[in-house]
């Protein structure tokens, strides 16, 4: 059994859509409109960049991260302490990520994980 595993750990490989992926972190803002009210925007302007390895969210992370209107479809991970919070969006090329809640891997700022809503609907500067 030793040999078969050992065998079977040789033959995995990375596939280049499983590598780290470069986020553009836009925190949210929350301002008034010119009638007084509330207003979600997002600063593009700061443009820091979140390094990590996205992938579908486990059923786990579904059931606890989802909201009404906001299903958690993937996480991110990424390597160190908290770059970005939940309100904040992440952008990779047409894609955007709202994030929906933040993970603290064992609270010692080795990794931490994004629970996001992917909205492929949206283009640069909309709003959720």
């Amino acid at each position: 059994a030793g040999q078969a595993e050992r065998k079977e750990a040789r033959a995995m490989y990375f596939r280049p859509g499983n590598l780290i992926k470069d986020f553009v972190i836009e925190p949210v803002k929350r301002v008034k409109n010119t009638k007084g009210r509330a207003q979600t925007t997002y600063d593009t302007e700061t443009r820091r960049i979140l390094r990590g390895v996205i992938a579908s969210a486990d059923p786990k992370a579904v059931a606890r991260y989802s909201q009404t209107d906001h299903p958690c479809t993937h996480q991110i991970v990424q390597r160190g302490g908290e770059a970005a919070k939940p309100g904040d969006r992440l952008v990779r090329e047409h894609s955007h990520y709202y994030i929906l809640g933040v993970d603290n891997v064992a609270a010692m700022g080795v990794a931490t994980i994004y629970y996001v809503e992917e909205r492929l609907d949206l283009d640069d500067g909309s709003e959720l």
